[in-house]
């Protein structure tokens, strides 16, 4: 049985990566497991917001299946996550740090927790660790939101990863006798933009204000939610953010080579996966954070290396941060979490499959600005990108992302036949599948599968 350790970031985007072609960022630890391993090149969120995003990621359903639709939601502890799945065949599963919980249910099939949460106690124990060590945020701007602070110094949460970072490294210099699942989770790169200091004066004069503040039509669902900043303002946070990529990868090297030692000490076999749960627009089209389902925002990091795992390869089909917990149950030879996400374990190989008419799928709960609410969906397929909001069906968008990586022009009137094959794809199956709950006197994928068992339908 192979160990396995999940690196889990916070708003990390794909594109500030130097194996993504990124020439500023310098992530030469993320370039050397890219290179040792394989690539997911087209990697979505599930949901970009931190609590629902990570809830699907654990029990491979969407958010609105698995139920947690906001940040201030909690997931069932009925629900099985891959940590679940893989105590059954014997492993230790250790969660070391951020994985944003809320509730009393602090685990969720995790056996250890080595390191406690951020979120909860902000102003508790991470302050605590920061004020002890002399550290605090220094660089107050103002402004809204994730604007709120910018520049170089050091803050809460800067040492909050220090310290996940340091338990995970202590716990891997112990030998363990079960197979070992690790997840470690930090909080960077998610604002506050406060990045070390020689990080952001390195960064603060390379960075370019081109796609920052430019005209551009988000739709009705966007209105009222542009933040617009000053070009210093706009150039310290971009700075800042990426001295944070840089500073994450940093600790993702220190962990991953800690990681390699464990396993040459104890003579195992190990794989390594970096995933983050959502991106971050930082300027682009004048937006900053998430919540958007444009690119920044959604395309995120995945990268899978070790034992068994082709090195410099690269999948290029569009896979879902809802593939990790299946594709680490696989890999583990656990039972693999049924639900909205799959096993990528088939496509890692030297010669493995394609899986070329994927559709992955994004939702997005949010507010609109006369004040009600609306369920946005996206579907990547191939090189197109479609999403609506409910009660703005007639505001949807269309981009060529081939020909339009940016995502500036609206194409759904030019291609009526892709808008309505990704908007009827998805719909027909959340209707079929929604026939069969009613028909058989369930609510969600768990209660039919007890239903498949209990009726002799399937067998385990």
């Amino acid at each position: 049985m192979k160990d396995i350790l999940v690196f889990l970031s916070d708003q990390h985007s794909y594109a500030q990566q130097g194996y993504a072609g990124d020439k500023i960022v310098r992530t030469p630890n993320l370039d050397r497991i890219a290179a040792e391993g394989t690539v997911m090149e087209n990697n979505y969120t599930a949901f970009p917001l931190c609590v629902p995003a990570r809830m699907a990621m654990l029990t491979g359903q969407q958010a609105s299946c698995c139920g947690v639709m906001s940040n201030f939601a909690a997931l069932d502890s009925n629900r099985v996550t891959f940590a679940h799945c893989l105590n059954t065949v014997g492993y230790e599963t250790v969660l070391c740090g951020r994985m944003h919980f809320v509730g009393g249910d602090q685990r969720h099939g995790f056996s250890s927790r080595i390191a406690g949460e951020m979120t909860p106690i902000y102003a508790n124990r991470p302050k605590a660790i920061a004020e002890e060590r002399g550290a605090h945020d220094r660089t107050p701007q103002g402004g809204p939101s994730c604007l709120s602070a910018i520049g170089g110094g050091n803050s809460p949460t800067l040492e909050f990863d220090r310290y996940v970072v340091e338990n995970a490294l202590d716990y891997l210099a112990q030998d363990h006798e079960k197979p070992q699942l690790m997840v470690v989770g930090t909080y960077g790169p998610h604002h506050p933009y406060v990045a070390p200091k020689e990080l952001y004066e390195y960064y603060y004069d390379k960075v370019s204000l081109e796609d920052v503040n430019e005209e551009f039509d988000g739709g009705k669902a966007l209105e009222g939610k542009l933040q617009e900043a000053d070009p210093d303002v706009a150039r310290a946070a971009r700075a800042a953010y990426y001295g944070l990529v840089e500073q994450q990868d940093r600790h993702i090297g220190q962990v991953y080579d800690a990681f390699q030692n464990y396993l040459k000490r104890t003579g195992r076999e190990g794989i390594f996966l970096y995933v983050s749960d959502h991106g971050d627009m930082n300027g682009t089209h004048g937006y900053y954070g998430k919540q958007v389902f444009y690119d920044p925002a959604v395309h995120i990091p995945f990268i899978i290396s070790g034992a068994g795992i082709p090195k410099g390869k690269k999948i290029e089909n569009p896979v879902s941060l809802l593939d990790v917990g299946p594709t680490i149950c696989d890999l583990a030879g656990a039972t693999v979490l049924s639900g909205d996400g799959k096993s990528l374990k088939p496509q890692l190989q030297e010669h493995g499959e394609t899986d070329e008419e994927r559709m992955v799928v994004s939702e997005l709960y949010t507010y609109l600005a006369n004040g009600k609410t609306s369920l946005g969906r996206m579907v990547q397929w191939k090189n197109w990108k479609w999403f609506s909001y409910s009660g703005l069906e007639s505001d949807a968008r269309l981009y060529n992302t081939d020909v339009d990586s940016e995502e500036l022009f609206n194409v759904v009137t030019q291609y009526p036949e892709i808008a309505e094959h990704l908007n009827i794809s998805e719909r027909t199956v959340k209707n079929h599948v929604s026939n069969i709950f009613k028909k058989i006197g369930v609510t969600d994928r768990t209660q039919a599968a007890v239903f498949a068992i209990r009726n002799n339908l399937i067998t385990i």
